[in-house]
C-alpha cells in the first residue's frame, strides 16, 4: 500500500510536498476491517494435504501420470522418466527461494530407484547444480554434481546443454561422490546465501548431522539464458533412455534466519547517535541549531534521546533538553517545548531502509532531514529520499549510547 494524493481530480503516488515518491513507511489506513495477518508465500510442504502448494512451479509441462501424491499418501511420489542430465529431466518441481538467506531440506526415500535413476535436490540455472543419490549395478551413492564450466547451457533442455556453431565438446562435469553408503532413505540440503551468492549442498542420514558435499556452487543470475535466478527443485530422471523407478519425497523445510533482514525496532526510550551513511558525520546540537559535525569520537552534544509518539513516529530530545525541530525545509532547529506535546514540526516518521539505515520524514513536508556530505554545517529538512548507494547525506546510521 502507498499513499495517494488527488491533484486536481488526477492520483499522485506519495504525499504532499513529496508527490511521485512513494515513502518506504507510512500508516496503513483504517477501513474499518480487521483481517488476520498471514504470509504472501508458504515454501515448506509436508505434502499431507493431497494437493501441493501453489508456491510449486513445473520447470517443463509434466507427464501428470509420473507423479502423484495418493500413491504413497503423505509423499510426493515422482517416477523417473529418461533424461541425459538435470536439466533436461522433465517432472522438475521447482520454487522461488526466499531472500537474502534460505536454507532447504527434504527427505528423500530412494527405495523405489532403479539403475539409472538419478533423484535429489538442485539448484535449478544455467549453470546448474544438484545434489541426491545415484543408482548404479553396484548400489546407491550420494553425490553432488557442479555443472560450471561444463558447457555454459542451451534452453529447451535438449540433454547436455548443446553445443552452438559446433566446436570442441563441453567437458562433462564430474559428481563428488560420497564415502559413506546411504540407507534407504537420506536428507539432502542447500544453503543459499543471496548475499554472497554461496550455494552449499550437504546431505544426512539421520536428519540431524548433515554433512557438506562437493565445492561452494556459485549462484548468478542468467541474464541470457532462462533469465531468472536458482529455483531449488526436487527431481528424478533416468539415463538409460527409459523410464525407471520411483523416489519418495516428504517434508520440504525452508529455513530463513534473515527472514527480517537487517531491519532492526525503533530505539523509543534510548538514547541514540546518528551518523552520516555519506561521511560517518554526527547529527549534533549547536546552540539552537541542529547540524552535522566531523569527529573521531562521540560528541556529547550528538546524543539524542528517542521519545515515542506513535504510529511509528518520534521526536529526538538533545542533551540540553530541546528537540529538533523543523522550521522550513532550510532551518532545523532545537526548540524547548515547556512540556507542550510535539506537533509536526517535532515529529518525525521514522523509516527503516533495506540496509540497516534510517531516515526521518518531517511531518509538515513529508521530506527528510539531510546533510551535505563532506561539507559539516547546517542540516536542512529538504531530502525527497534516499539514494540507491546510500550515500545522499539523508541516510542515517544508528547506534545506542550511555
Amino acid at each position: 500500500l502507498v499513499p495517494i494524493t488527488w491533484d486536481d481530480g488526477f492520483p499522485l503516488i506519495g504525499l504532499p510536498g513529496n508527490l511521485r515518491r512513494a515513502p518506504n513507511t507510512w500508516l496503513k489506513p483504517d477501513t474499518g476491517y480487521v483481517q488476520e495477518p498471514k504470509p504472501a508465500f508458504i515454501h515448506s510442504d509436508n505434502f499431507d494435504g493431497g494437493k501441493m502448494i501453489t508456491d510449486w512451479q513445473w520447470n517443463h509441462v509434466p507427464d501428470d501420470t509420473k507423479w502423484s501424491l495418493t500413491e504413497n499418501p503423505g509423499k510426493l511420489r515422482l517416477h523417473s522418466l529418461p533424461a541425459d542430465n538435470f536439466y533436461a529431466a522433465r517432472n522438475s518441481l521447482c520454487q522461488r527461494p526466499p531472500a537474502p538467506e534460505s536454507i532447504m531440506t527434504v527427505e528423500l526415500d530412494t527405495s523405489g530407484m532403479v539403475v539409472g535413476d538419478t533423484a535429489g535436490l538442485a539448484l535449478l540455472n544455467v549453470p546448474y547444480a544438484w545434489i541426491g543419490a545415484v543408482k548404479s549395478e553396484d548400489g546407491i551413492t550420494v553425490q553432488m554434481l557442479d555443472n560450471t564450466g561444463s558447457g555454459g547451457g542451451g534452453r529447451g533442455g535438449r540433454g547436455g546443454f548443446g553445443r552452438r556453431g559446433g566446436g570442441t565438446p563441453p567437458t562433462p562435469a564430474v559428481p563428488t561422490i560420497s564415502s559413506e553408503i546411504p540407507s534407504a532413505k537420506i536428507w539432502l540440503r542447500v544453503h543459499c546465501n543471496f548475499d554472497t551468492d554461496d550455494g552449499i549442498f550437504s546431505w544426512s542420514a539421520d536428519g540431524k548431522e548433515f554433512t557438506k558435499l562437493g565445492e561452494t556452487y556459485r549462484m548468478r543470475y542468467n541474464y541470457q539464458g532462462t533469465f531468472q535466478g536458482v529455483r531449488p527443485s526436487l527431481f528424478h530422471y533416468n539415463t538409460t533412455g527409459e523410464a525407471g523407478g520411483y523416489v519418495d519425497f516428504d517434508n520440504y523445510v525452508v529455513d530463513e534466519p534473515r527472514a527480517r533482514g537487517i531491519e532492526r525496532e525503533i530505539p523509543t526510550g534510548k538514547t541514540v547517535v546518528f551518523t552520516s551513511g555519506a561521511d560517518g558525520s554526527y547529527l549534533a546540537a549547536e546552540g539552537d541549531k541542529l547540524v552535522n559535525v566531523a569527529s573521531d569520537t562521540t560528541p556529547d552534544n550528538a546524543k539524542f534521546e528517542v521519545i515515542d509518539l506513535g504510529l511509528g513516529r518520534v521526536s529526538l530530545k538533545a542533551a540540553n533538553g530541546k528537540v529538533i525541530s523543523v522550521d522550513s525545509p532550510q532551518s532545523v532547529v532545537l526548540k524547548d517545548l515547556g512540556g507542550a506535546k510535539a506537533g509536526d514540526s517535532e515529529s518525525f516518521q521514522w523509516v527503516n531502509l533495506m540496509r540497516g539505515d534510517t531516515m526521518l520524514m518531517v511531518l509538515t513536508n513529508h521530506q527528510y532531514l539531510a546533510t551535505k556530505p563532506n561539507s559539516p554545517g547546517a542540516v536542512t529538512a529538504d531530502a525527497i529520499g534516499p539514494a540507491p548507494a546510500r550515500k545522499s547525506g539523508a541516510e542515517f546510521k544508528w547506534k545506542e549510547v550511555d
